[in-house]
Parts: structure tokens; sequence; C-alpha cells
């Protein structure tokens, strides 16, 4: 596929990545809250590990809103780089963190 093909591509599926991906961390966050449960009862190291996943899946997030936006910094090429980076990264950034925070929360 060619770059400015690839790019159009990344800046049509990306922001419906990032609204599915807000909307289901949004669900499970607001879940865990109306539960009753926060993260400050984990234990210490429990805590921490929560809270890594946790950042992982806001940089995650961050990655997957940067690769929709439709600003290019340089170049088709370098914009189709960065933006392929961004979107892969951040589907493995929410991926894992949320697999961290969730394997911590219930081995605590």
């Amino acid at each position: 596929m060619s770059a400015p093909a690839e790019l159009r591509r990344i800046d049509a599926v990306a922001p419906g990545w990032f609204a599915a991906s807000l909307i289901g961390v949004s669900v499970v966050v607001a879940a865990l809250l109306l539960s009753g449960w926060r993260p400050s009862q984990l234990p210490v190291q429990a805590g921490i590990g929560w809270w890594f996943g946790a950042a992982a899946v806001g940089l995650g997030l961050a990655c997957i809103g940067y690769a929709g936006c439709p600003i290019y910094w340089g170049n088709v090429p370098i914009a189709r780089r960065q933006k392929s980076v961004a979107i892969r990264a951040g589907l493995v950034l929410l991926l894992g963190g949320s697999f961290i925070a969730f394997v911590v929360m219930i081995s605590s």
C-alpha cells in the first residue's frame, strides 16, 4: 500500500479505535468505582502494579488518539511511519496495561 493510501486508512480507522477503546475503559472504570472497589484497597506492591497498568492504558489511549489526529509532522512518509507506530504501540499498551491491571486486581 502506498504511503498516502495507508495514511488515509489510518486517519479513517484510528478515531473508531479511539472511541471504542475510550468507551471500553470508561465502562470498566465506572463499574469498578460503582461497585465500591478502590485501588487504595490493594496491598502496596499490588497497588504499584495496578497503577503501572493503568498508566500503560492511559498512554495507549493517548497513542491511539494521536494516530487519529489529522495533523502531520513532516512529509507523508514520516507521518505514515509515526501514525503506524502510534496506533500499533497504542493497542499493545492498551491491551497489555489492561491485562496487568486485571491480573493484579484478581490476584490480590
